[in-house]
């Protein structure tokens, strides 16, 4: 297959081009300029110069792929006038096209770091936080474009990890640089449940091949609290853990990272992609990671993703 992805400079997107390659299919990225476009050709990818405001203009060369994955950070505000001008390149041809979420709509607000009992599988009725509700329905359009000939689906990842790379993960080492420490907010009971980045490209690879239009998809390998996380960055940077109340995470992280990323629980079962798409994880351990894997290798050289 020609798959295009929109984001394949990104953590995730990077990773699914891999694996898109690896299994012998054809990937096409779209590039933002001309420097861009030369890093994509040398990793083997058919470089797009072009910009997702201005997708029209690059109608004709979408028209003729095979797949389309949307994987990059758009304002949610944004999602879904991308999501339909890539859409609307496929449209009647029964082509997969893909757009990326994220398990954040699930979320439920813990400032005390205290544990919450909800889990969801993907069709289970759920109440997004109001500030990300403007995502669940572009997931929803992005689910309905079956009546417009496209083999749309929706893949939700939850934290995702491996490779030194992540966004949480990371930022429980940032605090160590700023604070002494590796922080957590509250009781640090709360979490996300996780997966790696190798497994949830593994879904799309899937959901591209076998994946059913209107589908929606989990990526579910197993939970550990922020706690726990931070006490196994602690042991690495060579520190204590620390808890921090809600208000300190927003001047450690920022007003927005540190309540979005350590001040909520999201927690999420995989049931249909296990059960319509045959996957199952194969690297479940975060915290091993964090200890003696790619984030201690990362965490040694003083950088991350």
């Amino acid at each position: 297959m020609r798959v295009f992805i929109a984001g394949a400079g990104g953590y995730l997107g990077n990773a699914l081009a891999r694996a898109c390659s690896a299994a012998g299919h054809k990937v096409a990225a779209l590039a933002r300029g001309k420097d861009k476009a030369k890093a994509f050709a040398a990793q083997g990818l058919e470089p797009i110069v072009g910009d997702l405001a201005r997708l029209a203009e690059l109608r004709g060369k979408l028209a003729a792929m095979d797949a389309i994955v949307l994987a990059a950070a758009i304002p949610f505000d944004q999602e879904w006038g991308v999501a339909d001008a890539l859409i609307g390149a496929l449209e009647g041809s029964g082509k997969p096209f893909i757009m990326t979420s994220g398990t954040a709509v699930l979320s439920h607000e813990t400032p005390h770091g205290e544990w919450r009992h909800e889990t969801y599988a993907e069709d289970e009725r759920f109440t997004p936080p109001p500030w990300i509700a403007l995502r669940v329905e572009t997931e929803n359009s992005v689910r309905a474009a079956a009546r417009r000939g496209v083999r749309a689906m929706v893949v939700r990842p939850p934290l995702i990890w491996g490779h030194g790379g992540s966004k949480q993960v990371p930022a429980i080492f940032q605090s160590v640089q700023t604070t002494g420490a590796a922080c957590y907010i509250g009781a640090g009971l709360n979490l996300y449940t996780h997966v790696h980045v190798d497994d949830l490209a593994a879904i799309y690879l899937l959901a591209l091949e076998k994946g059913v239009t209107g589908a929606l998809y989990h990526a579910v390998a197993g939970e550990v609290c922020w706690r726990t996380l931070a006490r196994a960055v602690a042991k690495v940077s060579g520190v204590d853990a620390r808890s921090v109340s809600l208000d300190q995470a927003g001047e450690i992280w920022g007003p927005f990272i540190g309540p979005l990323f350590f001040g909520v629980s999201s927690r999420s079962r995989a049931v249909r992609t296990r059960a319509e798409l045959g996957w199952s994880p194969t690297r479940l351990d975060l915290e091993e990671d964090i200890l003696t894997g790619s984030y201690s290798r990362v965490a040694a050289l003083g950088c991350h993703e």
